[in-house]
């Protein structure tokens, strides 16, 4: 390699190095703060950078917005890819699977709570900066990263009958989806802002909550006996 190719690979391992910087920063403080809350001035103070520094990797916070999304969805696929992978996950039937991913999202919650609190702003922030549809097909990437995996799991139990086959797929993955990410999102925004959130113990609540959503599988999809 000659020290002109050394020189470009060293500037650019150290353009990613701040880009990561700067990402870990957002991700922070958006968590935090909120996205409409954190300014980029936030976002670059704690970088460590200055505020045109951070212009200059990301021209202006719906992108960098946008990227932290993306990194929660990633990390998110990453962490149930890890279970999913493993030979005791691929010896289980479609319904001891579809148990076992949901077990690992509360896991994944409990470890990235911030992330919860900035996907549960993501939409709104989105929305209220009219992103286009061109911008948000990345985004949308990601989020479906991790349809594969529970779907997967869905049709495994339909085919090995631990899952009733007449339940379509797709209307199963959505539902539980929405209502697990919902719930989750609002639990990791919202905390225990009224008194009567303090009843139960969050993470208790949320683990019968998911309980709940594991025996109307069973209870609605699951294989019929006689």
């Amino acid at each position: 390699m000659s020290l002109k190719q050394i020189r470009a690979e060293e500037r650019r391992t150290e353009n990613e190095n701040r880009k990561r910087k700067m990402l870990d920063a957002a991700f922070a403080c958006f968590g935090r703060k909120g996205i409409e809350a954190a300014s980029m001035a936030d976002i670059a103070r704690e970088a460590g950078f200055g505020e045109a520094t951070v212009y200059r990797y990301f021209s202006n916070k719906e992108t960098l917005a946008l990227k932290c999304g993306i990194r929660f969805w990633d990390m998110a696929c990453g962490f149930m890819k890890e279970w999913s992978e493993t030979p005791e996950f691929q010896a289980q039937s479609g319904l001891e699977q579809v148990e076992g991913l949901i077990g690992r999202a509360f896991a994944f919650y409990r470890e990235n709570r911030e992330g919860f609190c900035l996907i549960h702003n993501l939409d709104g922030f989105l929305l209220s900066h009219k992103v286009g549809q061109e911008q948000l097909s990345e985004y949308e990437r990601a989020v479906d990263s991790l349809r594969p995996l529970l779907c997967n799991a869905l049709e495994k139990g339909k085919q090995d009958g631990s899952i009733r086959s007449g339940v379509p797929v797709p209307q199963l993955y959505y539902a539980m989806t929405t209502g697990i990410m919902s719930v989750m999102q609002k639990q990791a925004a919202a905390g225990s802002l009224l008194a009567s959130d303090r009843i139960v113990d969050p993470d208790e609540k949320l683990e019968l909550f998911l309980e709940l959503v594991t025996a109307g599988v069973k209870s609605v999809c699951g294989k019929q006996e006689g």
